[in-house]
């Protein structure tokens, strides 16, 4: 309870500046750390002669003599920005302890002091442990606006479906998560006892010797905490959702619950993060005062307690606008409405390899189960075996899903055509083999589109040609559309056939991606997909769909951006998701 009490008091003695530099700070970052990020990253592609940014051309990007110093600064500036934050906390706490009350103002000049130290040399340590450490562990040491960082779902999905890198990956988080935990109080050293990282970090570990179970069980409690609140935030929203849906209340009363809601989601971001900090550093004092390790004081004990009326206005004025610009932001970037462009009529689902969460990958039992379940498309992978036969199956070696240790270009069809392409998944489908193109085709007409995934290795002939051949044979053209993750793919698919719908795959995609020609689709990795990339494509007529989409939450983000479709490993899940944001008419 003492605990509880000294946090209590350490948040809320400037709860006021607590609130406005919280709410202030998250404002800046978006409209000011992050869009000067991106603009040296704009300004890095325009020097190198490039409009967007993708596979195709990155090794271009790189190889540019401005790319390496624009990322650079672009990197510190994002993470001065982030231990600005930090930094500041550490000072609010400091002057609840000291019951000092203190304005933004003089809150940002002190600790734009110890902030900006972090470009001197002794101080880069700290740009991976703000940029990497902490998004990652998402301890109470976090900021607030690191905390939405996820990598990629297609390399977590291929990380979790591989024993030794997911046993690998959680030996990595583990001991981030220990050598986060252990420099958890850095940030209070550096800020406070103007120690630099290194110095910081030794500190850190000394005040820890003793008190490691202590420090655990608070940060559990926080872990806690967050964990409440984000339920509870997705509980409110959820209600105030469905309310506005299904049109029960009145305008009045679904306007009033509308503002509620966010103002309740605005209240708690802003105040979560500063409660986990006056919450490290109650523990910091208390441990520094029971070894006897003094600490500098950054404010003079007296300073002025009142306030004018003017400051009273100035103060209420300032929180209006944090509100309405929150209010602003959180609409814009959560697409509770889209001022530009009109959502798909209906969003299409595609089945990734088929229905590869119950039938083996690629086969055709995965395609039926794609088909029962009412995906829209189902995408598959072409690969060109010795005597130009088109295969379907993902890998160019097919050891993986038959056992057989070959390429495709070193076996003939006949080697191949009756290998047990299925036991691996289940013994239930030892009867799958490897399929061809063709046999594809002929199941899937008239009863789904499909998604064409040519993947040139430099040994076949002909692979685009002879997949438009074939396509064209069976009359599908208006029911496909050929991809590739090499752009030179799809140019030759449009030379072989103009109206044959091709789809660019991109693991990387950053820029003015719909003014690339012999594109109609684009199919980018999920982690790239903006609501300007969707909105630029759509402007252009193009048609966007992200892959592989299987958490419910990125599949609520990606729906809300106006997204055309989702490649996705669980069809069921994401056609139910795409239909709550797309009723029905």
């Amino acid at each position: 309870m003492n605990f509880i009490r000294s946090t209590w008091r350490l948040f809320a003695y400037n709860l006021r500046t607590v609130f406005l530099f919280e709410a202030g700070f998250q404002i800046a970052f978006a409209i000011l750390f992050v869009p000067l990020s991106l603009g040296l990253i704009d300004f890095a592609l325009y020097a190198a002669g490039l409009s967007y940014l993708c596979d195709a051309n990155l090794a271009t990007f790189l190889g540019s003599p401005v790319t390496w110093p624009c990322a650079l600064f672009a990197i510190l500036l994002l993470s001065l920005g982030s231990l600005f934050e930090m930094c500041a906390l550490v000072l609010l706490m400091q002057a609840g302890r000291m019951r000092r009350k203190i304005g933004v103002r003089e809150l940002a000049n002190r600790t734009f002091e110890q902030a900006v130290r972090i470009v001197h040399p002794r101080n880069w340590l700290l740009i991976p442990f703000v940029l990497l450490f902490v998004p990652l562990t998402n301890l109470a040491v976090t900021s607030s606006v690191l905390t939405d960082f996820r990598p990629p779902e297609f390399i977590m999905d291929f990380i979790w479906e591989n024993n030794v890198l997911s046993c690998a990956l959680i030996a990595l988080f583990v001991a981030l998560y220990i050598h986060a935990f252990f420099l958890a109080f850095g940030v209070h050293f550096f800020t406070l006892r103007n120690e630099d990282w290194m110095q910081a970090r030794a500190s850190s570990k000394r005040l820890l010797h003793g008190a490691r179970w202590m420090l655990a069980r608070r940060i559990l409690a926080l872990v806690g905490l967050f964990a409440a609140e984000a339920a509870a935030v997705a509980l409110i929203g959820i209600f105030t959702l469905t309310v506005l849906i299904e049109g029960d209340a009145s305008p009045v009363a679904s306007i009033g619950l509308a503002v509620i809601s966010l103002g309740f989601l605005i209240i708690t971001q802003c105040l979560l993060t500063p409660f986990s900090y006056a919450a490290l550093s109650c523990t910091f004092y208390e441990l520094t005062d029971k070894k006897n390790i003094p600490v500098d004081y950054r404010f003079e004990p007296s300073g002025p307690t009142g306030r004018t009326p003017f400051a009273k206005r100035a103060t209420a004025a300032a929180l209006a606008l944090i509100a309405f610009a929150s209010s602003t932001s959180y609409i814009t970037s959560h697409g509770l409405f889209e001022p530009s462009q009109e959502p798909p009529a209906r969003v299409e689902i595609t089945a990734h390899r088929g229905g590869a969460r119950t039938a083996p990958e690629n086969t055709l039992a995965a395609f039926q189960q794609a088909i029962d379940e009412g995906a829209d498309w189902v995408e598959l992978d072409v690969q060109q075996t010795a005597d130009g036969v088109l295969m379907v199956m993902h890998d160019a070696n097919l050891k993986r899903t038959t056992g057989l240790d070959k390429n495709f270009w070193e076996v003939t069809y006949n080697e191949i055509k009756d290998l047990d392409n299925g036991s691996w998944f289940d013994p239930a489908f030892a009867d799958q083999r490897v399929c061809t193109l063709e046999e594809a085709l002929a199941l899937c007409k008239g009863k789904i589109k499909m998604n064409i995934e040519v993947k040139p290795d430099g040994h076949g002939t002909d692979l685009e040609r002879k997949t438009v051949d074939l396509i064209n044979a069976y009359g599908m053209r208006d029911h496909v559309a050929v991809a590739s993750i090499s752009y030179d793919a799809l140019v030759r698919v449009k030379q072989a056939d103009p109206l044959m719908p091709t789809m660019y795959d991109m693991t990387l995609a950053y820029g003015y991606l719909s003014h690339i020609p012999y594109v109609d689709y684009f199919s980018v990795d999920d982690f790239f997909v903006t609501r300007q990339l969707v909105d630029d494509a759509h402007r252009e007529g193009k048609i966007v769909y992200a892959w592989t989409v299987n958490d419910p939450a990125n599949m609520a983000r990606l729906l809300s951006y106006g997204i055309d479709g989702l490649v996705t490993d669980d069809v069921t899940a994401a056609r139910e998701m795409a239909e709550d944001f797309h009723p029905a008419d």
